[in-house]
């Protein structure tokens, strides 16, 4: 079985009064919500076009944000707290988290309020842990039984739904196979670590372990 945990940032910056699109979901109409993303990002002063991981998404893959975009993303997400209006420890990583893929196929999204610390959550399940805190909602339910993991999106009536919905109700994963995909992107996450450094330094933001901050800080719950 192949898994990947695939790393993304959801970027949103949609109060640049842009009149959003009145046609839903987003994932039925990519076309209209990539040209209100676009435009939305346009007016923020990102002037380098770039492509989302799921068309009509704010997601986007962390090796494909550049060096500009990832400098503006950054003074923002961190404006707060260098001015003093709140401390660290209420900061928060960077907003996204990672996509579940299997055999190739998305499977799972990251929902509301995810973010790169997230990975811890996966770390969990890979370490057997059914219950795990995950800071993006909705989120399945997790039974582990010997080396496999099973995901259940059963939606009730009154229950939050994903977004984007996903393919299949019930997903199980070889957790040893998901213990791999940590090992990858973890390195990938590593490699991004090294690029908000340099931002850090660039911009001389003076933020201390920045990585930790962005991609880590609120990795560490069980």
């Amino acid at each position: 079985m192949i898994i990947e945990l695939i790393p993304v940032i959801e970027i949103g910056y949609d109060n640049q009064d842009v009149p959003a699109p009145d046609k839903h979901p987003y994932w039925e109409y990519p076309e209209l919500w990539d040209r209100y993303n676009s435009e939305c990002s346009w007016r923020a002063s990102f002037k380098d076009s770039l492509s989302p991981y799921l068309a009509g998404s704010g997601f986007y893959r962390l090796s494909d944000i550049t060096h500009n975009r990832l400098t503006k993303l950054v003074n923002d997400h961190t404006q707060g707290m260098r001015d003093g209006e709140y401390g660290r420890e209420q900061a928060c990583a960077l907003s996204g988290g990672y996509v579940l893929r299997i055999e190739g196929r998305n499977i799972y999204f990251p929902q509301c309020c995810g973010d790169l610390a997230d990975i811890q959550y996966w770390r969990n399940l890979a370490s057997g842990k059914e219950h795990s805190y995950c800071e993006g909602h909705p989120r399945p339910q997790v039974a582990i039984r010997d080396d496999t993991i099973t995901l259940d999106f059963t939606v009730g009536e009154y229950d939050e739904h994903y977004a984007p919905t996903p393919s299949q109700t019930i997903v199980q994963i070889d957790i040893r196979s998901l213990a791999k995909a940590i090992e990858t992107v973890t390195l990938e996450l590593d490699s991004f670590g090294q690029r908000l450094e340099r931002v850090n330094q660039d911009e001389k933001l003076q933020i201390d372990n920045i990585a930790g901050l962005l991609i880590w800080e609120n990795a560490n719950y069980e």
